[in-house]
């Protein structure tokens, strides 16, 4: 049973328990691990040799600490911490990185994959650090095979035009860094699954029910007509576009050039989707390309 001088002292330890709470708490753990050790070798604490080791105070720091005297400590050097940057770290422009992450993900959710299966942020980080601007460059991407490139390279390369036109390229210090070189897309002969899209779309099929009957997107189906002009294989574009949109999206190009695809499709207002703005480009590519 407690006496009310057990009482007494009980409110006395807790009182100084609560009195000491956080003291301390501006220096991290290595801070007080360097500062046992210094006390240790100045003689003030001792390591026992017990079954669990601890710190406890020698006669010379319980004779410091009672008379409170003054104890100066070396203060450790501070070895800054180097920054390693791991593949999934790369330093890029990241209001662009986050606006991409939102494109992948609407992509992934049109098609029920994951956003990964898509592009891992590893290539978001490439493009967003790179900015891609021609298939090229965008084939040079981790990740980025004939199908991505086919199926979402003008998507990814229209948002990142759109976004240059209001945002200013960022320059990295780090620029040792620099993305795996990867070769583009080979442009040898046509491959079985675009040679079908095209059989298909002379037999007079269109391009959405191309891309339901074959359980694809008409993106998809868009990219092996433009590979097909690319190749040699001729497509009427008046099956493709009204001859008042043809008028239209050659002098978008005019006034754009025949790079990247987005300021098209921005100063056509829309009207006119990047598959289709593709297969235009590809024909008049080829068309020079001939003469």
């Amino acid at each position: 049973m407690l006496t009310g001088a057990d009482t007494e002292k009980i409110r006395k330890w807790d009182h100084a328990q609560l009195s000491t709470y956080g003291i301390g708490k501006e220096h991290s753990r290595p801070e007080w691990a360097a500062i046992g050790r210094e006390l240790v070798r100045l003689g003030f604490v001792r390591q026992t040799t017990d079954k669990f080791s601890v710190l406890e105070l020698t006669n010379t720091g319980g004779a410091a600490l009672k008379e409170r005297r003054k104890i100066t400590l070396t203060k450790p050097a501070v070895v800054p911490e180097t920054k390693v940057h791991h593949v999934g770290e790369i330093s890029c422009d990241e209001v662009l990185f986050d606006r991409l992450r939102q494109l992948r993900k609407q992509l992934a959710d049109e098609r029920d994959v994951p956003a990964y299966i898509v592009f891992s942020d590893v290539a978001l980080r490439q493009m967003a650090r790179n900015y891609p601007q021609t298939e090229s460059d965008f084939a040079r991407i981790s990740g980025v095979g004939e199908k991505k490139l086919r199926e979402f390279g003008e998507i990814f390369l229209g948002d990142i035009a759109a976004y240059l036109q209001t945002n200013a390229r960022q320059i990295f210090a780090d620029d040792s860094f620099t993305a795996p070189a990867a070769p583009p897309p080979s442009r040898g002969s046509l491959g079985d699954s675009a040679r079908e899209t095209l059989r298909r779309f002379r037999a007079g099929q269109g391009v959405g029910q191309i891309a339901r009957e074959r359980d694809v997107t008409t993106g998809t189906i868009y990219g092996h007509l433009a590979e097909g002009i690319e190749r040699g294989e001729p497509v009427d574009l008046q099956t493709i576009f009204t001859v008042a949109e043809l008028t239209e999206v050659a002098a978008a190009f005019n006034r754009c050039g025949f790079g990247a695809l987005g300021p098209v499709f921005e100063t056509l207002g829309g009207k006119i989707d990047y598959g289709r703005l593709r297969i235009f480009r590809a024909a008049k590519n080829h068309s020079s390309a001939r003469r």
